[in-house]
């Protein structure tokens, strides 16, 4: 397994930190290397998830999304709030179901990050134009055949070191919003929703209801 010195990892993230801006923990932990991450088929199967999820936030029927996840065995892969959505209709869905449909859209760039499918994932940056033409057009029934067979995932230091900086990102981004504070235009929502994905990605432990986004 490859080597991951999370002290030198830890000291240039908080740099980077420091350089936009931001404020650093000294006693912030690095996060846990004993355990297991996801293979490149789980992550690409949960990335076809949340894209199909995300099509609710932006307008396709409820209806269609769940015999598209049917029709590509994806069924499995469900969390359980994503079950409940998909078992209303489309009027029955509150606000904040549609809020936490379109938040996706920052799980999903994070693990197309982690795919190798765009080149970098900086934390002041929105979602990149590119990230429909990189997933299945549901709009045209595309399925997810071809998607999967691409799966490939970085190395693992490479996404230990992203998870290690967006942590980081935000406990700064949040104790700046707790204090009421600007955090140089730094999301803590957006940090947050990448965050997640990337934590479940490196630990293969758990549903992605139940991430851990303590900091």
């Amino acid at each position: 397994m490859e080597t991951i010195d999370c002290e030198a990892i830890r000291h240039e993230n908080e740099a980077l930190i420091r350089a936009h801006g931001g404020e650093i923990c000294d006693w912030l932990p690095s996060p846990d290397l004993d355990v297991r991450p996801r293979t490149a088929e789980a992550t690409a199967r949960r990335a076809l998830v949340l894209n199909a999820m995300l099509q609710i936030a932006f307008g396709a029927p409820v209806s269609v999304i769940k015999q598209w996840i049917v029709d590509n065995g994806l069924d499995g892969e469900l969390a359980p709030s994503e079950r409940a959505i998909l078992e209303k209709s489309g009027e029955s869905l509150t606000e904040q179901d549609q809020t936490n449909l379109y938040w996706y859209i920052e799980a999903l760039w994070a693990l197309a990050w982690a795919m190798g499918k765009v080149a970098e994932l900086p934390f002041d940056r929105s979602v990149g134009s590119e990230l429909a033409s990189l997933l299945p057009n549901l709009q045209k029934n595309e399925d997810g055949s071809d998607f999967l067979k691409q799966a490939t995932l970085r190395p693992r230091p490479e996404l230990f070191r992203m998870l290690d900086l967006y942590y980081r990102v935000h406990w700064w981004t949040r104790t700046a919003r707790l204090h009421g504070e600007q955090s140089g235009g730094v999301s803590l929502d957006i940090v947050m929703e990448r965050r997640k994905s990337l934590e479940w990605l490196l630990n293969d432990v758990g549903d992605w209801d139940d991430v851990e986004l303590s900091t």
